[in-house]
């Protein structure tokens, strides 16, 4: 996210406590994709847009919470995550996380030499295991806990620590220029 739209994010968070709803709006128009992207993430896309419409509920809801000046769009993030997840729980099903339809992190908005590095990144968890990629994503890119993702997976907390610390070693491999076959 380029540091303009955060600072406007920040702003109309901001306005959105003031009692401004109409401001939710300009959220969306800035964040509104990424946001959607989480919550297909986790609660599968056919779940998305209820998701999505769940957490703009409680960013209205909870605006006077957001402190001025902080990460709003790590504040946005983690309230579609834990939305997505109380959604998935509530459900009683096991959320199937496709990597492949989550936006790309190779975004227009990097400067080149951030791109470069976010491709090499693409394209060493392209080359990961289905459930290594799913716990990479949960955890580094939902910020989750491995307990967390345990839960949300229906399996042993040492299960996925184990399919965590696999994943970290062959990640490393393949960007150090290595294979992990």
């Amino acid at each position: 996210m380029v540091n303009g739209d955060a600072e406007k994010l920040d702003r109309l968070i901001v306005a959105v406590a003031r009692g401004h709803a109409d401001c939710l709006d300009g959220i969306y128009a800035l964040a509104g994709g990424r946001m959607l992207a989480v919550a297909a993430g986790i609660a599968g896309r056919e779940n998305a847009e209820d998701v999505l419409h769940d957490s703009f509920i409680k960013i209205a809801r909870f605006a006077y919470r957001y402190s001025d000046g902080s990460n709003p769009y790590g504040w946005l993030m983690k309230i579609v995550r834990n939305t997505a997840l109380d959604f998935v729980r509530s459900k009683k099903s096991k959320a199937e996380v496709n990597i492949e339809e989550i936006y790309s992190l190779s975004s227009s908005d990097y400067s080149p030499e951030l791109r470069e590095n976010a491709v090499l990144i693409e394209s060493a968890l392209s080359k990961l295991q289905p459930d290594e990629r799913r716990v990479i994503y949960l955890k580094y890119y939902l910020d989750m806990t491995v307990r967390e993702i345990a839960s949300l997976q229906k399996c042993g907390k040492s299960s996925i620590q184990r399919t965590v610390e696999r994943a970290e070693r062959n990640l490393k491999i393949l960007l150090d220029g290595g294979t992990n076959e």
